[in-house]
């Protein structure tokens, strides 16, 4: 932590956020254990992932018939409570403070409170990244497999697709407020560990708010979800490799860097990397 502690020589705006970015992107990888972890953790992962699936696909069909019959229309209480699955007010909220960060900088502190700087810096620039990236890929899976929202489905099929669709109306399948919430609940879980449980169970709640409203089978939530909460998980693994906000422990899990080694795992070792390479 050396190089952070240091007190840098005053720069312009622009240099500043370059030299920052330099200072991201160049740190000395930490080899040891890959981004995604063996195969032994993807099979696992994506059997129940599809198992998972299967189940919630096959209560596609009762409720969309829940919705033709409108018992998901008049839910003004979940209608309030799924806008917190919007992106739009995680990404303002997180880039106005990477904004402030870019004039008052770390040059202007010494000592301990340029780590605090680097961290606050570094956490928000976590979650801003991780939240756009999975969004704007959910969105790419929306355009592929065009999927037919629920209250546009005539009929009893529960899937009907158009592929390559940009319409509002089959872009069903990820659920983009599932997505968000599975994004922002493992991130909010990977920074503050202790409290892992109730971050995951609110997102949850929040992208199954989505089938409360009638706006996204109940497919669409799960995968959305899950999406959103692996994609995280995976994007803070490549930030442990550059030794940012989390590192490796000694069996491949993630842990939170200040914590100490061996502190806290944030995951069970189903979730580690194996062996060293």
């Amino acid at each position: 932590m050396g190089d952070i502690e240091r007190k840098p020589v005053s720069k312009g705006w622009w240099q500043g956020i370059a030299s920052w970015f330099s200072f991201v992107y160049n740190r000395r990888i930490d080899t040891r254990f890959p981004v995604i972890p063996p195969v032994r953790f993807v099979t696992i992962f994506f059997l129940g992932a599809i198992a998972c699936l299967a189940l919630v696909i096959a209560a596609d069909s009762s409720y969309l018939k829940l919705v033709q019959e409108r018992a998901t229309e008049d839910q003004r209480v979940f209608e309030f409570l799924t806008d917190i699955g919007k992106a739009d007010w995680i990404l303002i909220a997180s880039g106005i403070v990477i904004l402030v960060f870019t004039v008052f900088t770390a040059e202007r502190y010494s000592g301990p409170l340029v780590r605090v700087w680097h961290r606050l810096q570094l956490t928000f620039y976590f979650v801003f990244t991780t939240v756009a990236f999975s969004g704007l890929l959910a969105n790419l899976f929306k355009f592929l497999f065009g999927r037919l929202r629920p209250g546009r489905v005539e009929g009893s099929a529960p899937w009907i697709s158009e592929p390559f669709t940009a319409d509002y109306d089959f872009a069903s399948f990820p659920s983009g407020h599932s997505t968000t919430a599975g994004s922002l609940a493992m991130a909010l879980a990977l920074l503050f560990p202790r409290f892992r449980y109730p971050f995951l169970a609110l997102g949850v709640f929040v992208a199954l708010t989505r089938n409360f409203v009638g706006a996204h089978f109940p497919s669409d939530v799960c995968a959305g979800f899950l999406f959103g909460a692996v994609f995280t998980w995976l994007f803070a693994r490549s930030f442990a490799r550059k030794r940012l906000l989390f590192h490796f422990e000694t069996d491949g899990s993630l842990g939170l860097r200040g914590e100490g080694r061996g502190h806290m795992h944030l995951w069970p070792h189903l979730f580690s990397s194996g062996s060293k390479r």
